[in-house]
């Protein structure tokens, strides 16, 4: 049982919290199910295309094109996405209904291991570094990661989403290596199957991928503040019945998201 009495003060201080034991042994088969067949689609199309790029994550995971032969599994991906047990935390942290953003499932290389770039999300589309500052105050971006198999594979500077960088940071994000992995105080978050994390987009983070260590985890992206500067599709939502076949609290969660966009789709 999640105790949210320090929760908004720890999220302050170190931009990430771990919830250890999220879902259970049946829920990590069942969406590990779902996701792992959207894999299996992903990667049977680019075999066929003869596409070899080591690409280690899938995103939108919610469009239908995955599902034209049974719909089920989406519901249940969709009903997790906007479960209270997720969007309860995450309103108590924000102060308000969260918005839906985006999905992203990642597994391990094929064809050899390497370490990510050091980076925040904000930085994505934003070369001029006013415009990323002012993007950190004006919108929220967070991950919530939910782990199916022991994934360590992200590190985290605990603090830096409530500031701009050090020199030292600067020189390393936006310097001629942001590989490179002295970086002061980070963090590397250890989940174990079942585990979560939710942790803010725009504190300095970095993934790193080993061909050599399965990984199957799903991560969630959800914002509030406004609008992201970013517009997401419609996805499945270009389809109004999905609706019709959520439970109630997912269905207003989702429809917060619609309302939202509607007019940038349209």
């Amino acid at each position: 049982m999640i105790k949210f009495d320090n929760l908004k003060t720890q999220w302050n201080t170190d931009g990430y919290i771990i919830f250890p034991n999220f879902i259970d042994a049946v829920k990590i088969k069942k969406l590990r199910r779902i996701c792992d067949r959207i894999l299996e689609q992903i990667q049977a199309r680019r075999e066929a295309n003869r596409e070899f790029k080591d690409v280690t994550n899938i995103a939108y995971l919610t469009e239908i094109q995955y599902f034209q032969d049974d719909r089920l599994p989406l519901i249940e991906l969709l009903e997790f996405i906007g479960s209270p047990q997720i969007v309860g935390i995450l309103e108590k942290i924000a102060g308000e209904i969260p918005l839906f953003h985006n999905t992203q499932y990642f597994y391990q290389p094929k064809f050899a291991s390497w370490e990510g770039d050091w980076h925040r999300d904000s930085q994505f589309d934003a070369p001029d570094v006013e415009l990323e500052k002012i993007r950190m105050q004006e919108f929220t971006g967070v991950h919530f990661r939910v782990a199916f198999l022991t994934d360590d594979r992200l590190e985290y500077i605990p603090g830096s989403q409530k500031r701009w960088d050090t020199e030292i940071e600067f020189n390393i994000r936006k310097g001629r290596n942001p590989k490179f992995s002295n970086m002061p105080d980070r963090q590397r978050i250890h989940l174990k199957p079942g585990d979560a994390c939710l942790f803010h987009a725009w504190g300095i983070h970095r993934g790193s991928y080993r061909i050599d260590k399965p990984r199957r985890t799903l991560d969630i992206i959800y914002g509030w503040g406004g609008k992201c500067y970013f517009t997401p599709p419609a996805m499945c939502f270009s389809q109004p019945s999905i609706l019709d076949s959520l439970s109630e609290p997912a269905r207003q969660f989702f429809v917060h998201f619609i309302e939202t966009y509607r007019h940038a789709w349209e």
